[in-house]
């Protein structure tokens, strides 16, 4: 009789726990361990509940005792790891779920709940690799997992496959009710993804979610200023800094929409966060440089200059936090190795049913946005911008089972189809698409091996106007060399060197423009260039500024500019630039091409 009773008490509890009573559940659960103290269930499932109740450390007892009691039941020890999780002691439940698993493999719940986990593990890591791997694997085992696919999405971008995150990105949003913070969100990823339109999409789900979102306001002003809407964006950065005036993203997009001109207000404000030690030091790094700019605009030289290294200092503060800096000697080794490689490497034929690649090479800051806007305004190309996939390449690890002739060439064939693997789904009809990503150059003797067919067309300015550019703009984290005009300079050098070797061992196969005479000669350097990249002249391209297509770089203002060399600031900057100067004439750099003099 007692048996039975305490099977209904049990039943009934379990009955108001899933319908969510859980004050019902407790009263029921512990009615039925006062009738089988030690029952393994019933002592997990109180557990549970008190755990769902916010009483953690009431729970832990009784999760343990049913583990201990009967330690085969997967159920109850799944229940005791979610009281870790729960509890803060992650590795106690990521190590009784690896029990889980050692005993039963397939057991869906333990392995969703062992990634769900790691993945903190793994993002605190940075080992997003291992994050991706997980991702897929837990997809496949619970498609219907919101997180799985938030995950997936993580280790896809933080890969550079910006594609694949934005279709995993897409699945999350479908499996929950999204908030105005994930559809904006997801706007970036698309924006990653080159996908414009579908960012476009996404904000406007946003923005009805809640209209006065800032993080929304200020991604929007960023895509209509890729759009070239250059009013539209101003205004929506207006309004970001209505809602939130500290928010200094909105103030780097206004400062690009403006070209430094900003108001008094605005500069005074950039000054009061560039002070404030309670908000990020990118978001003081990111105010410092529009101040900078603001100054430069107001031909405030020595103010602007002495503001630019403030920046920098920052960002080298930031850099020695985050344990990151420009080793030159590793730099060296590194493109040294390179080099060797793309002698060794022998020539493929090219992939079949892929659009032809044109690679625009060259230094940051050289022309290359230009070169890519009036190409990408041809029907034939999609503009694909700084496509991440070389650089991958070019760090990929190679064993030395590899270095074999026979393997290489198997080897160039995993790269060729790595390098075309995350291109946008759509390319609009084109056959051929551009990528420009400034660093290319390094790869230029494993790009002519790899992609027969390729176009590499390299751009060259004024050293000292691209070097100062270079000094005067807020590059990303990851290029710690921008941080101090010799090490720019320095690697300036390296450039032109690995420049005029490549054009010496790979006779004709660079297309090489000098910026300052394509500007001076637009009319008809533009129709030259198309055609050496096998394509048939369009007017179109003479117009690339009325062009519908994102320009997704920090130059997309002056790409939608009449054409001009824009140098000259070089000059204004003189007296400050004598070290660079030096230190490029020295290495035998002509200091208005950029082109590395033959030494006698």
């Amino acid at each position: 009789m007692s048996r039975a009773v305490f099977i209904e008490t049990l039943e009934r509890g379990v009955t108001a726990h899933q319908a969510g009573r859980l004050d019902d559940a407790l009263n029921s659960y512990r009615a039925a361990l006062e009738l089988q103290p030690n029952d393994a269930e019933a002592s997990s499932l109180c557990g549970l509940a008190l755990l769902h109740s916010g009483k953690g450390t009431e729970a832990m007892p009784l999760l343990q005792q049913a583990v201990d009691r009967e330690p085969g039941r997967n159920a109850f020890r799944l229940n005791l790891a979610e009281g870790f999780a729960q509890t803060g002691k992650p590795d106690r439940a990521m190590a009784e779920l690896g029990l889980i698993i050692a005993t039963e493999p397939t057991n869906a719940a333990a392995l969703s709940r062992f990634y769900a986990l790691e993945s903190d593990a793994l993002i605190a890591q940075r080992n997003w690799q291992k994050l991706y791997v997980n991702g897929v694997a837990w997809t496949k085992i619970d498609p219907k997992a919101p997180d799985a696919w938030r995950m997936l999405a993580r280790g896809a971008i933080e890969q550079g496959w910006h594609g694949e995150a934005a279709t995993a990105f897409a699945r999350f949003l479908l499996l929950t009710k999204p908030t105005v913070a994930e559809f904006t969100a997801y706007a970036s990823v698309c924006l990653q993804a080159l996908d414009a339109e579908t960012a476009i999409k996404a904000l406007d789900r946003a923005e009805q979610l809640d209209p006065d979102f800032p993080q929304m306001l200020a991604q929007r002003a960023m895509v209509l200023m890729y759009l070239g809407r250059f009013a539209e964006a101003e205004t929506y950065c207006r309004r970001c800094l209505q809602q939130k005036p500290d928010f200094v993203p909105a103030y780097s997009t206004l400062s690009r929409l403006r070209r430094g001109a900003l108001d008094d207000a605005d500069v005074k404000q950039l000054h009061e966060l560039a002070r404030r030690h309670d908000i990020r030091l990118d978001n003081q790094i990111a105010a410092t440089f529009a101040i900078a700019d603001a100054h430069d605009a107001r031909g405030e030289i020595d103010r602007a200059f002495a503001t630019y290294e403030a920046a920098h200092a920052l960002a080298r503060e930031r850099d020695a936090i985050e344990k990151r800096s420009y080793d030159r000697a590793e730099d060296v080794a590194r493109i040294q190795g390179i080099v060797a490689l793309s002698e060794r490497l022998p020539e493929v034929t090219a992939p079949q049913n892929t659009p032809r690649p044109i690679f625009i090479v060259g230094m940051p800051r050289s022309g290359t946005t230009l070169i890519e806007a009036v190409l990408g305004a041809h029907s034939r190309v999609f503009a694909c911008g700084d496509r991440p996939a070389m650089r991958r390449i070019l760090r990929w690890p190679i064993g030395p089972q590899q270095q074999e002739p026979a393997a290489l060439e198997g080897l160039l064939q995993d790269w060729a189809k790595f390098y075309f693997r995350d291109l946008p789904q759509n390319l609009r009809g084109a056959d051929h698409i551009t990528d420009k990503h400034p660093r290319n150059f390094e790869g230029v003797g494993l790009i002519a091996r790899m992609l027969p067919n390729a176009v590499i067309v390299h751009v060259r300015r004024n050293p000292v106007e691209t070097c100062l550019s270079i000094y005067r703009q807020e590059f990303n984290k990851h290029w710690a060399l921008t941080h101090r005009l010799a090490d720019i300079a320095d690697y300036y050098v390296r450039y032109a060197q690995l420049i005029a070797h490549w054009e010496r061992v790979l006779p004709g196969r660079l297309v090489t423009i000098q910026y300052e005479d394509f500007v001076a000669d637009f009319a008809n350097a533009a129709p030259r260039l198309v055609q050496a990249c096998g394509l048939d002249w369009q007017a179109q391209c003479l117009e690339f500024q009325k062009s519908p297509r994102a320009i997704m770089t920090f130059s997309t203002v002056q790409a939608r500019s009449e054409v001009a060399s824009g140098n000259g600031r070089a000059q204004r900057y003189e007296k400050h630039l004598g070290p660079l100067v030096a230190a490029l004439a020295g290495a035998g750099i002509d200091l208005k091409t950029g082109v590395m003099k033959l030494r006698e």
